[in-house]
């Protein structure tokens, strides 16, 4: 508790510092009028032999161990002061550090909800995705039939729950136009290997997940708030799924969207369930219908290269009872030789290649965001180059009092780290708004991209970084050449020589070279991608694309048998025929 009393008695230590220090003059001064001299002269002398007051009093107050919190918070208030006497400048430089910190906070915001977030789940890190172990048939999008999910739940000894899910599309409507809604088809144990508890309700159990089992479904958060407003009443109503009626028996939390990056759900499922929408063939007993992935939590003490060793090992028992009986003799062969691997499955399942689509994009992006960042920075240094040079008397004033170089840089870098977490807090508003427009961009109708751009810690940590580090790249140069002042020429008010004309001059060089260096590579990186972009529009893709216009039907979502779909297609055909305008009708399937 000792530090805790230095905490509250530092004052009163002060104070007797301060005291101590008078007491020594004034022996010194009475021994010199003792010895003949004028009061006047003694407190001269005495000061004189003593040396600067102020500086012994901070280097004595050097030895206690708050000294540098009290010099920093010291350094804030004197910066938010300084800066708020130049509002104009402080403006400019905050809204121009808003927007570079602000473009690489909205850049790393996506990298983060692509690459790098865990699933809100409880320890997401001991999530392992089944894949195959097979250069043809790898990846995270790996699917499997029913069959095989049913074999890797039953031979496995690896996790400690094992689910599987796929991803389909529900109409909701009862009639009338289609109101699709994003569904996935769960097994049982699906919530509850996941860590996950129910905002209202309850949530799937195995006993949910069996042949002829009721039909029952959970509902996403922000689906219980969309469409029911988050009360308490939607539990145990009844939602249509293609015509069919669901019992909502529980809402999911909130944060979690599924398990597809790139996506989220808004009701789920059981796997069992599926017999209530096939019409001839089952996906429960099809060896052909690819349609399940399958992950698990890993059992304590098993590492990843553990698991993928004893699921090989499994292996060929699984292919062989989940044999498809449509394959060529060849595909039976490559098949039953297909061995199955275990993958990190932490920040989520890329099914259809996100992250490996948009990794180099993002990467680029983040390269040429960083590149406007130092371009800011160096205009940014030659306005506080400018400004520093106008506070030579001040800065002189105060090394003729005892302030050290050292002490000066730290308040000056200060400023301009005040500036730059002022710019960041604005930057991260820009961010959120550059963030969601990128999404609507890298969106299409048919396929909309979502992604939980909600700040988190990794996000923020690195905005406060940026800040910090920005404020010293921009800072740290006009500092060191403020404080080499020739104090004799500024106590004169000389302008010419307040800084040592060598150093400044060099300082100024090298920010306009690096501005104009790193401007020059931005410019030729713009002017690629434009290159890029103009031969992307005018590439010849073997027919004229103008005034083509494309309609889509999914007649499956309709629940349209199909030995109708054929005919109702060609109906549509024949009557977009004889609208006018129209010149030629084809159709694709």
């Amino acid at each position: 508790m000792s530090w805790l009393k230095r905490l509250f008695a530092r004052q009163r230590l002060y104070g007797d510092l301060s005291e101590e220090i008078r007491e020594h003059l004034e022996e010194k001064i009475e021994e010199l009028v003792a010895g003949g001299m004028s009061r006047k002269e003694a407190t001269y002398a005495a000061r004189r032999e003593f040396g600067n007051v102020t500086l012994t009093e901070e280097d004595g107050r050097a030895i206690w161990r708050w000294t540098f919190v009290e010099n920093f918070l010291t350094d804030v208030r004197y910066g938010l002061r300084t800066l708020g006497k130049s509002p104009a400048f402080t403006l400019v430089v905050i809204l121009t550090l808003a927007l570079g910190i602000g473009a690489n906070t909205a850049i790393f915001s996506l990298i983060d909800a692509v690459m790098l977030r865990m699933l809100p789940v409880e320890k997401p890190d001991e999530l392992l995705q089944v894949q195959y172990d097979d250069p043809d048939w790898s990846g995270e999008g790996a699917s499997f039939t029913s069959p095989i999910w049913e074999q890797i739940r039953d031979r496995q000894d690896v996790f400690s729950g094992a689910f599987s899910w796929g991803e389909d599309k529900f109409d909701l409507a009862q009639g009338g136009a289609v109101r699709l809604a994003n569904g996935i088809w769960v097994s049982g144990g699906f919530f509850n290997a996941l860590g996950l508890r129910p905002a209202a309700g309850r949530l799937f159990v195995d006993s949910d997940d069996r042949r002829g089992c009721p039909a029952v479904a959970v509902i996403s958060y922000g689906f219980w708030q969309e469409r029911y407003g988050g009360v308490d009443s939607a539990i145990g109503g009844t939602l249509s799924l293609r015509s069919q009626p669901f019992e909502v028996i529980g809402v999911a939390p909130p944060g979690f969207y599924g398990l597809n990056v790139g996506e989220k759900f808004d009701v789920a499922v059981p796997i069992c369930a599926t017999a209530l929408f096939d019409n001839k063939e089952s996906r429960l007993g099809s060896r052909s219908w690819w349609w399940l992935k399958v992950a698990g939590r890993v059992k304590p003490g098993i590492s990843r290269l553990q698991a993928t060793a004893r699921l090989k090992v499994i292996s060929p028992a699984i292919f062989a009872a989940a044999l498809p009986e449509d394959f060529s003799p060849d595909g039976q062969r490559r098949f039953l030789k297909l061995t199955l691997m275990a993958a990190p499955a932490a920040t989520g399942i890329s099914e259809f290649g996100m992250r490996r689509q948009f990794e180099r994009p993002l990467d680029i992006l983040m390269a040429v965001v960083a590149l406007v960042m130092l371009i800011a920075c160096a205009n940014i240094a030659s306005l506080m180059l400018a400004r520093t040079a106008t506070r030579h008397k001040e800065i002189a004033v105060r090394q003729a009092l005892g302030a050290s170089r050292k002490r000066l840089i730290s308040q000056l870098l200060t400023e301009c780290v005040l500036l730059s977490l002022a710019g960041a807090m604005l930057g991260i508003l820009f961010a959120h708004w550059g963030t969601a427009l990128l999404v609507r961009y890298i969106s299409t109708h048919r396929n909309a991209v979502f992604l939980d751009l909600s700040p988190d810690g990794r996000v923020l940590g690195f905005t406060a970084t940026i800040a910090v580090v920005t404020g010293i790249l921009f800072g740290l140069l006009p500092a060191l050449s403020s404080t080499r002042v020739s104090l004799s020429s500024a106590m004169k008010g000389s302008q010419a020589l307040e800084i040592e004309r060598p150093l400044r001059f060099r300082t100024r060089k090298w920010i306009v070279a690096a501005q104009a260096a790193l401007s020059l590579v931005l410019l030729v990186a713009a002017g690629l991608l434009l290159r890029s972009f103009t031969k992307l529009a005018t590439l010849d893709i073997g027919f004229d694309r103008n005034n083509v216009l494309l309609v889509a039907a999914d007649l499956k979502v309709a629940k349209v048998p199909p030995d109708r779909q054929v005919a109702i297609y060609e109906t549509i055909e024949e009557r977009l025929r004889v609208l006018p305008g129209l010149v030629s009708v084809g159709r694709s399937t």
